[in-house]
């Protein structure tokens, strides 16, 4: 197998393994949202996971599944997750003592 095959093969795994984290944290919004599961989203998430699989498998082999695919669908699904409102990823310094006073006040009223 050629490095320029291996390489179009990682391409298309990256494409489906974070298309299945995206999927994921859609899914996982609309639980949060509506209370009801999203089957067609889970479904899709299963479908490309899969493929993501398949693909790796034969660039990378077994390893390359979890040490790449691991990590391009956990950094999806963050990514997808912010900016869909799932949650917040907040950079920068951590707050200090009197910021900390002050939310946690905020949050007891």
């Amino acid at each position: 197998m050629t490095e320029g095959l291996r390489l179009l093969l990682l391409l298309f795994a990256l494409i489906g393994f974070g298309g299945a984290g995206a999927s994921l944290a859609v899914a996982r919004y609309r639980r949060l949202e509506d209370g009801a599961r999203d089957l067609g989203m889970l479904g899709v998430a299963g479908m490309l996971l899969t493929f993501g699989v398949l693909c790796t498998a034969v660039a990378a082999g077994l390893a390359g599944i979890l040490a790449f695919g691991g990590v391009v669908v956990w950094a999806s699904y963050a990514l997808m997750g912010q900016h869909i409102g799932l949650f917040r990823i907040e950079v920068g310094r951590p707050p200090s003592a009197e910021e900390e006073e002050t939310e946690q006040s905020r949050r007891a009223d």
